[in-house]
């Protein structure tokens, strides 16, 4: 009885891991969010196969050249979306005002290092804005905390089973006229894994997310005409 119990349960967890696998493997991308309220003319906004966002919007002919610095605006969290019951239901993870304002920091950071540790060196980071800057200003909308009494179930015999959803809008603002020259927003799953301390943790996947979107908005900017730039991968091999 004893020997057919084990046998019967190392088969479920072979085939448990198996399916773990292969949908980490194929992962999947979180749907565009609705619009918070933080962009000023969504209307206008489409998806362009060649930027990393669910949404975007570029005014046509503006010369990012001219820029000399880069102002990072404190991040905005007056614009979260509302949540249902199944995303509340996180257990020691705080509010979702809590969860946004402890990322809003760290995506503000993140973004800055990027531009600060830039090889090319195209636009100082500023404390103040000035005629020459470009001002980025980003809005955290929704932070959906990786579910960590659900993974503690699920390692059991299944593997993670939940990675949280993270969502951002931002814009571009020229210095010199204040005017907004590009408006964008992205969604995303924290990125599938097959085992990692991320899974038990309610931020780490977000924080994933918002190191991706400090490497994005950089590239977004360098990036050529007919240049592509990647969106976030939805499975990731790091065990952290």
């Amino acid at each position: 009885m004893v020997r057919a119990f084990f046998s019967s349960f190392s088969s479920l967890v072979s085939v448990s891991a198996a399916v773990v696998i292969g949908t980490g493997l194929v992962g999947c991308r979180a749907s565009a969010a609705p619009d918070a309220g933080f962009i000023d003319q969504p209307q206008l906004m489409h998806q362009d196969d060649k930027l990393p966002f669910d949404a975007v919007w570029f005014k046509d002919g503006v010369d990012y050249s001219k820029f000399k610095t880069v102002y990072i605006a404190p991040i905005d969290t007056t614009h979260l979306l509302q949540q249902d019951w199944w995303d509340k239901a996180n257990f020691g993870a705080g509010s979702q005002e809590q969860q946004a304002e402890e990322l809003a920091e760290y995506l503000r950071n993140q973004v800055k290092q990027q531009f600060v540790d830039d090889d090319e060196n195209r636009y100082s980071v500023v404390d103040t804005p000035d005629k020459d800057s470009l001002i980025v200003e980003l809005a955290i909308v929704e932070v959906v905390p990786t579910k960590v009494w659900l993974n503690t179930i699920g390692y059991i015999v299944l593997g993670p089973l939940d990675q949280g959803v993270t969502a951002f809008e931002g814009r571009f603002r020229d210095g010199a006229t204040q005017e907004v020259i590009a408006e964008f927003k992205d969604r995303e799953f924290g990125q599938m894994d097959i085992v990692s301390i991320a899974d038990l943790q309610w931020n780490r996947h977000s924080r994933h997310t918002c190191e991706a979107w400090g490497d994005q908005l950089e590239e977004v900017l360098y990036r050529k005409p007919d240049q592509t730039v990647s969106r976030m991968s939805t499975v990731t091999l790091r065990p952290w």
